[in-house]
């Protein structure tokens, strides 16, 4: 690891990060161990781990084996000392959840809206949790555009957008760190993870992914480059219902396909010019509109239309709702502590 200078508790911050990540994707590590692949030295190890284990965020995972010496002990996150809350938005519905420490869901439950004010409905399923649990922090999975803790929405008579503050109004009421993101990214997230779970062979720094949902005359992407989501520069990466085509939008286009062999040819097409541009490894295609029985059709249309090093695989994603859960959990998890990175420029 190469030498970096800062401030004394800046440092810290930055080692405890370490640690944390290290944890969580090993599950269970030794003092050596986390000395070894981080490069903090043993004994800066020793007085973090001390610290972490008296705040309860640690506990240990038993010994290790002797090979002639003193045993060496294994630590791991105490699952159930800090939660996370998280809501998961479509246009339909709302789903709230608790996580803990190590990003498992140990709670879900299916929220009442209360007539269409969705924002009473996450209020109070958030003050029922965080009045029965530390909450660290809160994810809202968002069924618009992302803009910082604002999000944008087009009204359902027109395609005006308007703004709503829901994250400043969470942030503002609970004081733990909140994380927005748009629903189809959190999607993809979640089916990516679910993917690499399994097959553990895959690397998820490495993953080139496009997940295309179909739901309600709405046709909506998101996408993972290099193991990580895009964006895109005012976050409007994924929105593919917004594309003219032929005179009117692709949302419009895809709904008015006249029968299966129309509707094929067009998610085709779709797909063509996604693994064009971007050139993913696989596409996964779901949502409640998604007609299941067309997904091999398209899958040999698309070899038959692209040549085979620009071919995707084509996946059938059938519970958006599972995935929405667990990339939602996985981004509430990662702000339950105060993460910091240090790069060297």
């Amino acid at each position: 690891m190469d030498a970096l200078t800062a401030r004394p508790e800046v440092l810290k911050q930055a080692n405890l990060s370490v640690i944390r990540r290290l944890l969580k994707t090993r599950g269970t590590a030794t003092r050596a161990e986390i000395a070894e692949e981080t490069g903090i030295s043993s004994t800066t190890v020793r007085a973090l781990l001390a610290e972490m284990l008296e705040r309860g965020e640690l506990e240990s995972a038993g010994y290790d084996a002797s090979s002639g010496g003193r045993k060496a002990e294994r630590y791991r996150f105490r699952p159930d000392r800090y939660h996370g809350a998280a809501v998961c938005m479509t246009n339909v519905e709302i789903h709230g959840l608790v996580v803990d420490s190590c990003g498992e869901i140990v709670e879900t439950a299916r929220l009442e809206d209360g007539d269409g004010d969705f924002e009473r409905a996450v209020v109070a399923f958030l003050d029922r949790v965080t009045a029965q649990r530390e909450i660290r922090a809160i994810g809202l999975g968002v069924p618009g555009v992302v803009d910082g803790r604002v999000y944008w929405k087009k009204r359902r008579d027109c395609d005006e957008l308007y703004q709503i503050p829901l994250g400043e109004l969470v942030a503002r009421r609970y004081g733990v760190s909140v994380v927005l993101e748009n629903d189809l990214k959190a999607v993809a997230i979640g089916f990516g993870r679910c993917y690499e779970k399994e097959f553990p062979q895959e690397e998820p720094e490495n993953t080139n992914m496009a997940y295309l949902q179909f739901e309600e005359g709405c046709v909506s992407a998101g996408f993972i480059s290099g193991g990580r989501i895009v964006q895109g520069s005012k976050n409007f990466a994924g929105e593919l219902g917004l594309v003219p085509i032929g005179g009117t939008l692709l949302d419009d286009w895809v709904t008015s396909a006249a029968d299966d062999a129309q509707y094929i040819d067009r998610i085709i097409q779709i797909v063509s010019w996604v693994c064009a541009i971007l050139n993913p490894q696989y596409v996964a295609l779901g949502g409640p509109d998604m007609r299941r029985e067309c997904i091999g059709p398209i899958g040999d249309g698309l070899s038959a239309l692209l040549p085979r090093h620009m071919q995707a695989e084509i996946l059938y994603a059938p519970d958006m709702w599972h995935d929405y859960h667990d990339g939602m959990a996985y981004l509430t998890a990662n702000k339950l502590f105060d993460e910091v990175q240090l790069v060297k420029e």
